[in-house]
């Protein structure tokens, strides 16, 4: 008797088990993932070129090859006016200075075209390491602000293939990019030769090419 009350005990509290188990609420599944359905437009060649990086970056371009650019200049002015005195005095000239000078323009011609690639190819170079790193940069603040604030898509609107043919303006994220950036990547300001500027006044932006573009 007292073994079949074991076991009605036994299974008793089983049953009893089971009913408490079913009476629970079942744990709420976890919600899902909210999927993000904004869409930002950025004109990323305008945002790199006015961060403060990016001005210094341009000035520091310009610095280097404003003089090759004024040699250029005057190079093809002295062939210009090379080529204008033979032109003019052919009718006066004889046969053999008008040899000479010929080779000599041909001479200079063919010197300045070497002089322009040479500079071209190495201002190719430090634009893709500068354009490459600003770009790189920006890309990752892009990308965070764009997670931190749901964004599904942000398009840039800053190339001539752009797929995008209108967008609001309350899109363009591309002023809140400048500013990220400038907070992240602050640039020391050194102090200015000769006179102050004036209180308030703001540098104008120096231009810089833009973020490099592989050659196909």
């Amino acid at each position: 008797m007292k073994k079949n009350a074991a076991v009605c005990t036994a299974l008793l509290l089983g049953v009893a088990a089971t009913a408490l188990a079913q009476a629970q609420p079942a744990a709420p599944a976890p919600a899902p993932a909210a999927i993000p359905t904004k869409i930002a437009v950025i004109n990323l060649n305008e945002a790199i070129q006015r961060t403060k990086e990016g001005q210094k970056a341009a000035a520091e371009i310009n610095t280097k090859y404003g003089p090759r650019m004024a040699e250029s200049d005057k190079r093809q002015a002295e062939i210009d006016s090379l080529t204008d005195q033979l032109n003019k005095g052919r009718a006066t000239m004889s046969d053999e200075a008008q040899r000479k000078l010929a080779a000599d323009i041909q001479a200079k011609t063919t010197s300045l075209k070497r002089f322009r690639e040479d500079s071209q190819n190495e201002m190719e170079i430090d634009d893709q390491k500068i354009g490459g790193d600003l770009s790189g940069k920006m890309g990752q603040i892009i990308t965070q602000y764009a997670v931190q604030n749901g964004f599904a898509v942000v398009l840039n609107v800053g190339t001539e293939t752009s797929p995008v043919l209108w967008a609001s303006q309350a899109t363009n994220i591309t002023d809140e990019m400048i500013k990220l950036y400038d907070q992240i990547h602050p640039v020391k300001e050194e102090p200015a030769t000769g006179a102050k500027p004036a209180t308030g006044a703001k540098p104008a932006p120096a231009p810089l090419a833009a973020p490099p573009v592989k050659k196909k």
